[in-house]
């Protein structure tokens, strides 16, 4: 008997995949140099057959750039499916991207399952957080990328496929191949065309007109006015390094409209002062609390705090998921006693 569990999963997949595109290039906001110039690169790629990796952190928008690139190839009137490696458990992901045959396993539907290259035949696949996939699908997924087939899990068959495969990652998998967590050869058959996406703290010149799309777009979804953002305000959210990125800023933009406030942890920002080529914040700062995992930490806590502990209204606000929270509070050992006020 399949467990309670696997058929949860199972049918959530449909939740964690889907087959169409509905982004375009004149749908990606930004007018930075850097930014426009990372445009300008994905669209000289997009009609080709060639892999895709895009790297860059959780929020600078890899999917939207994936949807763009299959829009604006030869294959934009064909499907295109994601997948995110990371939501589907390690024991279903092989059986969900190639398929199973029927008796495959126990509970394995009568006549086999389609996997999604098979689905996305003609199309377009995009794996997201492909560095959270196992080394045993690497190899299965190596196998797809060399010659262009699959087989499904319990079967034999060599099955044709025709898909272009665009991954994409939060991870630096060429330290991922470093600590054996991720296949060189894999790695260089996935990055025959990188594509970087910068944070939004190297693209500051964006953020107002971000903050005013997202405004506009918030407000109207909502049936709710648009909030008044003051000078004083916009330099706190220029100040602010936005680790959640565009996701986050969308966030917090939704969440101004709904409350018609601005959250404290934004509003309470340390001016920054010039010391030399540096920027320190005013006060005593050591190299300890530089570290990035001590930044991360106290950024968490602090947002917490402004939402009085609130789990799921702090993690909206970061752009993540609760369960994501969570877990970086236990690697923290931050209790939420600590952060309710």
């Amino acid at each position: 008997m399949k467990s309670d569990n696997e058929k949860v999963y199972r049918k959530s997949v449909k939740k964690i995949s889907q087959s169409c595109a509905i982004y375009t290039f004149d749908k990606i906001i930004g007018k930075s140099k850097s930014f426009v110039s990372v445009i300008e690169y994905a669209k000289k790629i997009s009609d080709s057959t060639s892999t895709v990796l895009i790297t860059g952190e959780s929020g600078t928008g890899k999917e939207i750039f994936a949807q763009a690139i299959h829009n604006l190839s030869s294959r934009r009137d064909k499907i295109f499916i994601a997948v995110n490696c990371g939501a589907i458990p390690s024991n279903l992901i092989e059986s969900e991207l190639l398929g199973y045959e029927e008796g495959a396993f126990t509970g394995a539907k009568k006549g086999g399952n389609l996997g999604k290259f098979e689905l996305a035949h003609g199309g377009t696949i995009f794996l997201d957080e492909i560095g959270e996939m196992s080394l045993e699908t690497q190899v299965r997924l190596l196998r797809v990328i060399e010659e262009g087939v699959v087989s499904r899990v319990g079967g034999s068959k060599q099955i044709p496929v025709d898909v272009r495969i665009i991954a994409a990652t939060n991870k630096d998998l060429q330290e991922e191949v470093k600590k054996g967590r991720f296949r060189k050869d894999l790695f260089y058959r996935l990055n025959v065309l990188p594509l970087w996406l910068p944070p939004l703290r190297d693209r500051k010149e964006d953020i107002p007109i971000l903050i005013d799309y997202y405004m506009t777009k918030v407000s109207k979804k909502l049936n709710k006015n648009k909030f008044k953002i003051d000078s004083t305000v916009m330099n706190k959210f220029l100040e602010y390094d936005w680790p959640g990125n565009i996701r986050e800023l969308e966030n917090v933009v939704e969440l101004i409209v709904n409350t018609e406030k601005i959250p404290d942890y934004i509003l309470k920002l340390h001016k920054t002062s010039v010391v030399g080529n540096n920027k320190v914040a005013e006060g005593s700062m050591n190299f300890e609390s530089m570290k990035l995992e001590d930044v991360e930490k106290n950024h968490i806590i602090k947002v917490l705090k402004s939402f009085s502990g609130n789990i799921s209204l702090a993690a909206k606000a970061m752009g993540i998921g609760r369960n994501t929270l969570y877990r970086k509070m236990e690697k923290y050992h931050i209790e939420c006693s600590e952060t309710e006020q």
